[in-house]
């Protein structure tokens, strides 16, 4: 006889956001199908051989790295992240550095110390898909503010920040912004920054994307601009995802409170892969694979754009982002992409819908493309196959 589980679960059960991958699941079944839904680098860029080399040549050096350690973090490691930090702009010691597993464990951190049931947190809409799964659990209203191609409106932040009960905190991905693909450019952080200290609130800033940029760097992080924002980065963009190793910058008078959290959720991050990064960090080899992956980024996001034009001149808007992994396509109004995704995996090619980054899950017109996993010839050929679904679909209702 099974336990009754259904009513042994805790209420924040229910608030708890299906994954992603659970949904693709659902959609019709094919062996060629072509999947815009990464956001990580492709197979080929991962730097496997220095990866594992750096791990030889840590587990060589010190053994004891398989023991139990420091739950703030290999102390080498975070001297490497703050100077990375500090070549950005952002005054950071290694004091106010905490390694994480993957920055999505920072959002969950900085969750478990400032959120109680029915805080209001400021999300940009649309807003990374993983912050959501994070803050719903805690009972929380999410307040959205809307996007340009700037980035977050401030102006109407300022509203939601005016209105009582005063939000907890923002959240935002201002640089490449995900899924929008949008940088909120030096203007609009400025008074970003100045609204949350006039009102009294932290910003979470999420940078994933901020060291792959294009043509040209962003603007500085946001944490160079305050030192009480909370920062959060991570090497599964810029190197693996599987290694699962961020950071979350805090001001000093919260580490202990962060550390000790830490420490009851799964003590430390990997040990040997945090000497390992620390080693990956030093000389200049890391540098000169940045440089690598943004060119090829730039040229993947590049034939993206094209094919969009070939494909849906006409029928439908896009933004040409400067950096990260993303473009965010809007079709007419009134078009569900939700609905639409089932007819374009039946031509063999799939996207995110617009509905996964929204509070209210609720069906809209826009989709997200990630460009990094897929080869030149499956970008093309997936392209083609969702012009021809999104063409069959669009085109008769606008007529």
């Amino acid at each position: 006889m099974s336990l009754p589980w259904d009513r042994l679960l805790a209420e924040r059960a229910a608030r708890i956001r299906p994954s992603l991958l659970v949904d693709f699941d659902r959609l019709p079944s094919s062996a060629d199908l072509v999947l815009f839904s990464g956001g990580a680098p492709p197979l080929e860029c991962l730097p496997a051989e220095r990866i594992a080399g750096a791990l030889a040549e840590a587990w060589r050096a010190e053994p004891e790295a398989l023991w139990y350690g420091e739950s703030q973090g290999h102390e080498p490691l975070r001297v490497a992240i703050a100077e990375r930090m500090r070549r950005r702009g952002a005054a950071v010691e290694p004091e106010e550095i905490i390694i994480t597993n993957g920055s999505q464990q920072g959002i969950d951190l900085i969750a478990r110390l400032l959120l109680e049931p029915g805080d209001r947190v400021v999300v940009e809409s649309p807003t990374y898909f993983g912050a959501l799964q994070v803050f719903e659990p805690f009972a929380v209203e999410i307040c959205t503010v809307p996007l340009d191609d700037r980035g977050m409106l401030v102006e109407a932040l300022e509203r939601v920040l005016a209105a009582r009960p005063r939000p907890k905190l923002i959240y935002t991905v201002p640089t490449f912004q995900n899924p929008a693909g949008v940088t909120l450019d030096l203007e609009r952080r400025q008074a970003l920054v100045a609204l949350a200290e006039r009102y009294g609130v932290p910003i979470v800033e999420d940078d994933p994307y901020g060291e792959l940029w294009f043509d040209r760097p962003p603007p500085p992080p946001l944490r160079a601009l305050h030192p009480d924002v909370l920062y959060l980065g991570t090497f599964s963009k810029t190197l693996a995802p599987g290694l699962r190793i961020g950071w979350l910058v805090a001001p000093r008078r919260l580490m202990k409170l962060l550390v000790d959290t830490k420490e009851g959720i799964d003590i430390q991050a990997d040990r040997l892969l945090q000497r390992a990064l620390a080693r990956v960090l030093e000389g200049d080899w890391f540098e000169r694979h940045l440089e690598t992956a943004r060119a090829n980024y730039r040229e993947r996001c590049a034939l993206l754009l094209r094919c969009l034009e070939r494909e849906l001149a006409g029928l439908a808007t896009w933004n040409a982002p400067g950096g990260g992994f993303f473009v965010w396509v809007t079709l007419p109004d009134g078009v569900d992409t939700d609905t639409l995704l089932v007819e374009c995996a039946r031509r063999g090619a799939a996207y995110i819908p617009g509905s996964a980054f929204y509070p209210d899950g609720a069906p809209r017109p826009s989709f997200r493309l990630g460009f990094t996993t897929l080869s030149t010839a499956r970008l093309e050929e997936g392209m083609a196959r969702l012009g021809l679904a999104i063409r069959a679909a669009v085109q008769p209702s606008l007529a």
